[in-house]
């Protein structure tokens, strides 16, 4: 074997010896993304409260069917709230600083942020149902068109909420997308490495 071979063959196992992901960047990726992480749970836990409240303020000033659609509302954000904290579960951090435990954690929280934002998209629709069968009754054209105030809370909730919820749907949907490539990449770097 020559001395030019020998080299060939060195280089190509110092070539094969780095690794496909730089390991800092992934740190940092992942210090970031806890960051954001625990911002979110800390703006879900204040709509939390936002909600709570908003049921106690509405409590004397609605029928006894809005009464219960608030109290079952309220129950179903604190268990909404409840299940977020379970999916994240294990996405906090990584088991070490190294790159397959940093890809590891990657791959975590891509299939944990997918079974949120479906979590999200059947949690709207639920509410959406929910709640129109409560307000069945006031959706009669003869109730609304006969109370001004009822058609302009009606017209209101109707122009704020369906954009909200086409919105919600398309971006819960974009970021399933996302996830999904993130996933296959990351699959694919496990594999090669």
């Amino acid at each position: 074997m020559t001395s030019h071979d020998d080299d060939w063959s060195q280089w190509n196992r110092l070539w094969q010896e780095q690794p496909a992901v730089d390991a800092s960047r992934l740190l940092r990726q992942a210090a970031r993304k806890r960051r954001r992480m625990q911002a979110m749970v800390a703006v879900e836990a204040l709509g939390t409260c936002v909600a709570f409240i908003q049921c106690l303020r509405m409590y004397d000033l609605v029928s006894w069917r809005w009464r219960a659609w608030g109290a079952l509302m309220l129950l179903f954000v604190v268990a909404m709230q409840a299940l977020y904290l379970h999916v994240r579960r294990g996405t906090w951090r990584a088991s070490g600083s190294d790159v397959h435990s940093l890809l590891a954690l990657t791959l975590r929280r891509a299939q944990a942020g997918i079974r949120l934002a479906r979590l999200n998209l059947w949690s709207t629709v639920a509410l959406a149902a929910f709640t129109l069968l409560v307000a069945w009754p006031e959706l009669e054209p003869g109730r609304w068109e006969a109370d001004p105030r009822l058609r302009l809370t009606l017209l209101l909730q109707f122009a704020v909420n369906t954009p909200l919820i086409v919105a919600l749907v398309a971006a819960c949907a974009w970021y399933i997308r996302r996830q999904k490539a993130r996933i296959a990449r990351v699959r694919a770097w496990l594999a090669s490495g």
